[in-house]
Protein backbone atom coordinates (compact mmCIF):
# COMPACT_ATOMS: atom_id res chain seq x y z
CA UNK A 1 0.00 0.00 0.00
CA UNK A 2 0.92 3.09 -0.55
CA UNK A 3 1.20 5.34 2.64
CA UNK A 4 1.45 8.67 3.27
CA UNK A 5 5.18 9.72 3.98
CA UNK A 6 4.15 11.71 7.24
CA UNK A 7 0.32 10.92 8.59
CA UNK A 8 -0.75 14.34 9.58
CA UNK A 9 -4.22 16.98 9.75
CA UNK A 10 -5.49 16.15 6.33
CA UNK A 11 -5.52 12.04 7.13
CA UNK A 12 -6.67 12.93 10.22
CA UNK A 13 -9.33 15.06 8.46
CA UNK A 14 -10.61 12.45 6.26
CA UNK A 15 -10.62 9.45 9.17
CA UNK A 16 -12.56 12.31 11.42
CA UNK A 17 -15.05 13.40 8.65
CA UNK A 18 -16.02 9.54 7.20
CA UNK A 19 -16.40 8.37 10.47
CA UNK A 20 -19.08 11.78 11.27
CA UNK A 21 -20.61 11.47 8.15
CA UNK A 22 -21.11 7.68 7.79
CA UNK A 23 -22.28 7.28 11.22
CA UNK A 24 -24.56 10.06 10.62
CA UNK A 25 -25.82 8.87 7.69
CA UNK A 26 -26.84 5.34 9.22
CA UNK A 27 -28.39 7.25 12.07
CA UNK A 28 -30.98 9.19 10.04
CA UNK A 29 -33.90 6.99 9.71
CA UNK A 30 -33.89 5.32 6.40
CA UNK A 31 -35.82 7.59 3.64
CA UNK A 32 -34.93 5.64 0.11
CA UNK A 33 -34.99 2.30 -0.80
CA UNK A 34 -31.45 0.53 -0.80
CA UNK A 35 -31.46 0.87 -4.86
CA UNK A 36 -32.08 4.31 -4.66
CA UNK A 37 -29.32 5.60 -1.57
CA UNK A 38 -26.89 3.74 -3.61
CA UNK A 39 -27.32 5.42 -7.00
CA UNK A 40 -27.32 9.02 -4.64
CA UNK A 41 -24.01 8.24 -3.15
CA UNK A 42 -22.28 6.73 -6.31
CA UNK A 43 -23.60 9.21 -8.45
CA UNK A 44 -21.88 11.92 -5.77
CA UNK A 45 -18.65 10.23 -5.92
CA UNK A 46 -18.61 9.80 -9.83
CA UNK A 47 -19.54 13.56 -10.70
CA UNK A 48 -16.78 15.03 -7.62
CA UNK A 49 -14.33 12.90 -9.20
CA UNK A 50 -14.79 14.26 -12.96
CA UNK A 51 -15.34 17.78 -12.27
CA UNK A 52 -12.14 17.36 -10.16
CA UNK A 53 -10.16 16.08 -12.26
CA UNK A 54 -10.92 18.91 -15.35
CA UNK A 55 -10.97 21.81 -12.65
CA UNK A 56 -7.82 20.46 -10.79
CA UNK A 57 -6.43 17.86 -13.36
CA UNK A 58 -3.28 18.12 -15.49
CA UNK A 59 -5.36 20.88 -17.92
CA UNK A 60 -6.17 23.38 -15.36
CA UNK A 61 -3.84 22.44 -11.87
CA UNK A 62 -5.70 25.07 -10.37
CA UNK A 63 -5.52 23.34 -7.21
CA UNK A 64 -4.10 19.52 -5.62
CA UNK A 65 -6.46 17.34 -2.95
CA UNK A 66 -4.61 15.66 -0.18
CA UNK A 67 -0.66 15.61 0.04
CA UNK A 68 0.76 16.66 -3.32
CA UNK A 69 3.50 14.34 -5.27
CA UNK A 70 2.78 10.56 -5.07
CA UNK A 71 -0.37 8.75 -5.41
CA UNK A 72 -1.24 7.27 -1.68
CA UNK A 73 -4.11 5.42 -0.45
CA UNK A 74 -5.69 8.27 1.61
CA UNK A 75 -6.10 9.97 -1.90
CA UNK A 76 -8.57 7.23 -2.61
CA UNK A 77 -10.10 6.78 0.79
CA UNK A 78 -10.76 10.95 0.38
CA UNK A 79 -13.03 10.10 -2.55
CA UNK A 80 -15.30 8.48 0.12
CA UNK A 81 -16.08 12.19 1.79
CA UNK A 82 -17.79 13.71 -1.17
CA UNK A 83 -20.58 11.76 -1.33
CA UNK A 84 -22.99 11.89 2.14
CA UNK A 85 -22.92 15.39 1.27
CA UNK A 86 -24.89 14.61 -1.54
CA UNK A 87 -27.17 12.14 0.57
CA UNK A 88 -27.79 14.74 3.08
CA UNK A 89 -28.89 17.34 0.02
CA UNK A 90 -31.69 15.34 -1.33
CA UNK A 91 -32.59 13.44 2.09
CA UNK A 92 -33.79 16.77 3.41
CA UNK A 93 -35.21 17.72 0.38
CA UNK A 94 -36.88 15.00 0.30
CA UNK A 95 -38.22 14.94 3.88
CA UNK A 96 -39.03 19.24 3.78
CA UNK A 97 -42.29 20.01 1.93
CA UNK A 98 -39.92 22.24 -0.68
CA UNK A 99 -41.37 23.66 -3.87
CA UNK A 100 -41.45 26.23 -6.52
CA UNK A 101 -39.02 29.26 -5.37
CA UNK A 102 -38.04 27.12 -1.88
CA UNK A 103 -36.02 25.01 -4.16
CA UNK A 104 -33.99 28.10 -5.12
CA UNK A 105 -33.24 29.28 -1.55
CA UNK A 106 -32.51 25.49 -0.33
CA UNK A 107 -30.12 25.47 -3.32
CA UNK A 108 -28.48 28.76 -2.10
CA UNK A 109 -28.57 27.45 1.12
CA UNK A 110 -26.40 24.19 0.77
CA UNK A 111 -24.32 25.59 -1.44
CA UNK A 112 -23.23 28.06 1.67
CA UNK A 113 -22.90 24.50 3.56
CA UNK A 114 -20.49 23.17 0.88
CA UNK A 115 -18.42 26.60 0.90
CA UNK A 116 -17.95 25.98 4.82
CA UNK A 117 -17.35 22.58 4.06
CA UNK A 118 -14.70 23.29 1.89
CA UNK A 119 -13.21 26.33 4.11
CA UNK A 120 -13.07 23.46 6.89
CA UNK A 121 -11.68 21.00 4.08
CA UNK A 122 -8.69 24.12 3.33
CA UNK A 123 -7.93 24.45 7.18
CA UNK A 124 -6.88 20.70 7.52
CA UNK A 125 -4.76 21.07 3.94
CA UNK A 126 -7.12 18.45 2.45
CA UNK A 127 -7.18 21.61 -0.58
CA UNK A 128 -4.04 22.94 -1.88
CA UNK A 129 -5.14 26.49 -3.84
CA UNK A 130 -3.10 27.39 -7.01
CA UNK A 131 -4.79 28.98 -9.19
CA UNK A 132 -7.99 28.78 -7.90
CA UNK A 133 -9.79 31.06 -5.44
CA UNK A 134 -12.05 30.34 -2.57
CA UNK A 135 -14.79 32.09 -4.05
CA UNK A 136 -14.91 30.19 -7.44
CA UNK A 137 -16.40 27.09 -5.86
CA UNK A 138 -19.77 28.77 -4.53
CA UNK A 139 -21.01 28.64 -8.86
CA UNK A 140 -19.54 25.48 -8.97
CA UNK A 141 -21.30 24.30 -5.87
CA UNK A 142 -24.41 25.89 -7.29
CA UNK A 143 -24.26 24.02 -10.91
CA UNK A 144 -23.66 20.94 -8.78
CA UNK A 145 -26.50 20.80 -6.47
CA UNK A 146 -28.69 21.86 -9.66
CA UNK A 147 -27.49 18.92 -11.37
CA UNK A 148 -27.22 16.21 -8.12
CA UNK A 149 -31.29 17.57 -7.74
CA UNK A 150 -32.36 17.05 -11.46
CA UNK A 151 -30.46 13.38 -11.06
CA UNK A 152 -32.40 12.84 -7.80
CA UNK A 153 -35.91 13.66 -9.60
CA UNK A 154 -34.96 11.70 -12.23
CA UNK A 155 -34.16 8.01 -10.73
CA UNK A 156 -36.69 8.82 -7.97
CA UNK A 157 -39.18 8.96 -11.38
CA UNK A 158 -37.44 5.79 -13.00
CA UNK A 159 -37.96 3.73 -9.84
CA UNK A 160 -41.54 4.69 -9.09
CA UNK A 161 -42.25 3.93 -12.77
CA UNK A 162 -40.17 0.54 -12.16
CA UNK A 163 -41.92 -0.24 -8.95
CA UNK A 164 -46.12 0.09 -10.66
CA UNK A 165 -44.59 -2.01 -13.96
CA UNK A 166 -43.82 -4.79 -11.15
CA UNK A 167 -47.01 -4.06 -9.21
CA UNK A 168 -49.19 -7.37 -9.86
CA UNK A 169 -52.46 -6.45 -11.55
CA UNK A 170 -55.66 -8.06 -9.72
CA UNK A 171 -58.26 -9.50 -11.55
CA UNK A 172 -61.51 -8.28 -11.32
CA UNK A 173 -64.61 -10.20 -11.58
Amino acid sequence: MLLPDQFDQNEWFIIISLILTYSLMIKLPKRFPLTITLLILFFGMAYVQVTDHILAGLSFNTYDINDFGKYELFDWIGWFIYPPFGYFFVYFFDKWPIHGRLIFWYILGWSFIAMLVEWISVKFNFFKYYKWNFAYSYPVYLLTLCIYLLFFHYINYRFEKLKALRKPVTEEK
